[in-house]
C-alpha cells in the first residue's frame, strides 16, 4: 500500500511538472486598449476615430486581442515584473504577432512578451 502510495505521488508530481506553462506560444490579434475591448464587443479591430489613441494617451492597458476574441494581457517575461508598456506602444491597434509564455489564473489570460512583430492584415 504504501508503494501505490508513493508511486502515485510521483506521478502527480511528474504530470504536474509536464504541465508545465514553460512553453512557448505565438499569438495574433489586435493590441488594444483594455477599456474598449471590454466595454464594446462588437468591436474587434480599432476604429479609425482616434479613439485607440485618446485611450492610450490617457494610460489605459494595453491588451491583445486575437480574432476568436480571447484576451491575453501582455508582461515582461522577466521575474520581478518590468514594465513593458514602452515596447507596447509602437504596436498599439496593429495586428501583431506575440512569441512568449501563456499564463492563465481563473479567467485571466497573459502572454509573456519574447518577441512582437506587426503582421500584414490579410
Amino acid at each position: 500500500m504504501k508503494k501505490l502510495v508513493l508511486l502515485t505521488a510521483a506521478l502527480i508530481s511528474i504530470s504536474a511538472f509536464a504541465e508545465s506553462p514553460d512553453q512557448k506560444t505565438t499569438l495574433v490579434g489586435y493590441l488594444r486598449d483594455s477599456g474598449c475591448v471590454h466595454r464594446f464587443h462588437e468591436v474587434v479591430k480599432p476604429l479609425p476615430n482616434g479613439c485607440l489613441q485618446a485611450c492610450v494617451r490617457a494610460g489605459s492597458p494595453l491588451v491583445l486581442l486575437t480574432k476568436d476574441e480571447q484576451v491575453y494581457h501582455p508582461i515582461s517575461n522577466e521575474m520581478p515584473d518590468v514594465d513593458i508598456r514602452g515596447k507596447l506602444l509602437p504596436f498599439a491597434g496593429k495586428l501583431v504577432r506575440i512569441t512568449g509564455t501563456v499564463y492563465e489564473r481563473g479567467e485571466s489570460k497573459s502572454i509573456s512578451l519574447d518577441k512582437i512583430v506587426e503582421v500584414k492584415e490579410q
